[in-house]
């Protein structure tokens, strides 16, 4: 018996892998096998079940596979000291390679048309893709033990570590696990009329308990001819009881009874003569806990700026303002008109901070990138003091990048009711941000492979270009993009 159990165990069986972790450091090649696995399985899953059905995670489901996903969590960090494997997963050498495939994968979906109808099959629809939520799934599982690692091993300087990963944790799973109880409806109401019926996106016909009057729809034009602003004043009564009355419009949407109620759309055809609203009526109960998870990310990656930024570099200052200002004369200079005659959507508080933050998170990284590219061509003895200063360029930049991406989730949950839609733009600012985390942990992982990590940057850099101008040019983004405000 025991000599059978030794053989089970030899060091060449699967089993051995599992139970000797101590002697098995796992490192990155494994984390990228695991991933390949991972891959795998989400192909089968897709053919056997056919694409996820988000609905069925409507409550109280979600709060089950919430509350099953921390106690997965719990159970891995209290065995970590039995099984290798456990432990390896709160390090950068498990967290490299899923963040690789998790760029990988959505790549994927910034280059292709998302659409329900037609498209590449599988690749059309990624959001309900296997292998996509899996994968997605696999890194915060990893960020969650990371994050508990660091929090039971509390150490002030880990505060920006601690507050970034944790906040991603919360946002993500809470939009994720929430999403099947997000309800977007909407609602065409002429102008004098009342009405308390509304449709989803599947044309479901849905009947509230309250009724939504337009008194009047109003609209301003700039000379050539487009929407300078349009709004609609209204009235809106419970048949539980309570109403209320204000003017909705673009980015200033009216609160009832925990709905939010945008200014959508209008008859574009009549213009100002338009006799009816299109209307967005959100309700979100996860909401809450999707806000605190972004507002712990904002507060890490202020942290971050604070502690990484080196006023000894006063070159670097220099060149970092010079390119911000740059950047930003592009990013103008690009919209054309519109930068004079901004539609309503651009007529926010949020534009300039969310346009000035990721230009100056752009700049910090082109100068990283500059010195990236000169370390590879002539690397020497400055090679490790300029890792640092590169390392501290990531971090900043990486940290006016996740600000500016913040504000603009904030910008367009007020502007159009969903604060993450993957937007073809906003797919491609995931990408960016998951690449730049690439580098992160990967520097974390191996410090003395920098040729590597200076290669990693510089691809890092090529999907931020995509993001800021090259979105424009891809077939993903021609006419299904609410950031595209000018033509090539």
């Amino acid at each position: 018996m025991n000599e059978t159990l030794e053989n089970c165990m030899d060091d060449s069986s699967i089993f051995s892998i599992f139970v000797n972790m101590r002697d098995k450091h796992w490192k990155m090649k494994e984390g990228f096998l695991v991933g390949g696995g991972i891959i795998v399985a989400g192909i089968l899953l897709q053919l056997a079940l056919g694409p996820i059905n988000w609905s069925v995670f409507a409550a109280p489901v979600n709060y089950i596979v919430l509350a099953q996903v921390l106690a997965l969590i719990g159970i891995i960090y209290v065995f970590r000291q039995k099984l290798y494997v456990f432990e390896w997963m709160m390090h950068a050498s498990a967290a490299v390679p899923s963040l690789c495939y998790a760029a990988g994968l959505t790549i994927i979906m910034g280059l292709t048309v998302q659409t329900a109808q037609g498209g590449i099959p599988w690749l059309s629809q990624m959001l309900s893709f296997w292998p996509f939520v899996l994968i997605w799934s696999w890194m915060m599982l990893i960020s969650g033990l990371a994050t508990l690692n660091h929090l039971l091993r509390w150490q002030w300087r880990e505060i920006p570590f601690i507050l970034n990963h944790l906040g991603v944790f919360i946002a993500i799973v809470s939009a994720t696990l929430g999403s099947a109880d997000v309800q977007m409806l909407r609602m065409n109401v002429f102008e004098g009329n009342e009405q308390s019926l509304a449709l989803d996106d599947n044309g479901k016909v849905h009947q509230l308990n309250f009724a939504l009057r337009l008194n009047e729809f109003t609209m301003e034009s700039y000379q050539n001819g487009m929407p300078k602003r349009f709004a609609s004043d209204i009235s809106v009564s419970s048949t539980e009881g309570g109403n209320v009355s204000g003017t909705v419009e673009v980015n200033k949407p009216l609160k009832f009874n925990g709905w939010k109620i945008y200014q959508y759309s209008y008859d574009v055809k009549s213009g100002p003569d338009s006799q009816y609203s299109v209307f967005m009526l959100v309700r979100d109960p996860w909401l809450p806990l999707v806000y605190l998870g972004i507002f712990m990310m904002l507060a890490g990656a202020l942290c971050l700026v604070v502690l990484k930024y080196v006023p000894k570099r006063k070159w670097v200052l220099l060149v970092a303002l010079l390119l911000t200002g740059f950047f930003t004369y592009l990013t103008v200079s690009r919209m054309g008109p519109t930068a004079k005659e901004q539609p309503p959507a651009l007529q926010s508080p949020w534009f300039i901070p969310h346009l000035i933050v990721y230009m100056a998170g752009y700049a910090m990284l082109a100068t990283a990138t500059l010195i990236a590219v000169y370390m590879l061509i002539k690397p020497g003895k400055a090679e490790r003091t300029g890792m640092n200063l590169l390392d501290n360029l990531v971090y900043v930049g990486l940290a006016f990048l996740t600000i500016g991406m913040l504000f603009g989730a904030l910008w367009a949950k007020e502007a159009w009711g969903h604060y993450w839609s993957w937007d073809p733009k906003e797919t491609w600012a995931a990408i960016t941000w998951i690449s730049y985390l690439v580098y992160v942990h990967f520097r974390r992982g191996r410090p003395d492979d920098r040729r590597t990590a200076c290669w990693i940057l510089i691809f890092a850099f090529i999907c931020l270009q995509m993001c800021w101008w090259g979105i424009n040019y891809l077939p993903s983004a021609q006419g299904n993009s609410v950031h595209t405000y000018n033509s090539k």
